[in-house]
């Protein structure tokens, strides 16, 4: 895996290349190379943007009061459940 390319980096390339400039020459300035330069302006045709950015950032790490009830709830369904399940039809 590559590097990491500013986003000011990016834009950069990205003013270049429309001016015109080729990838050979932005390359040599920039130091991004050829292929990156051409997920750059894929990215930039998508999206409006350089840089992809998550619409969240992921699944929460710490639990609210409203996900550890369901969680407490959902372990006494599964509890009650079992019980009433005969022994030897496990």
């Amino acid at each position: 895996m590559g590097r990491h390319i500013s986003k000011e980096r990016k834009q950069i390339a990205l003013q270049m290349s429309v001016l015109g400039i080729r990838d050979p020459m932005i390359r040599r300035y920039t130091g991004i190379s050829e292929r990156s330069l051409r997920y750059i302006r894929k990215t930039f045709r998508e999206t409006g943007e350089v840089v992809r950015t998550p619409v969240c950032a992921g699944r929460p790490r710490v639990l609210d009061s409203l996900d550890a009830n369901v969680s407490y709830c959902l372990i006494l369904v599964l509890l009650i459940c079992d019980s009433l399940v005969p022994r030897g039809m496990h």
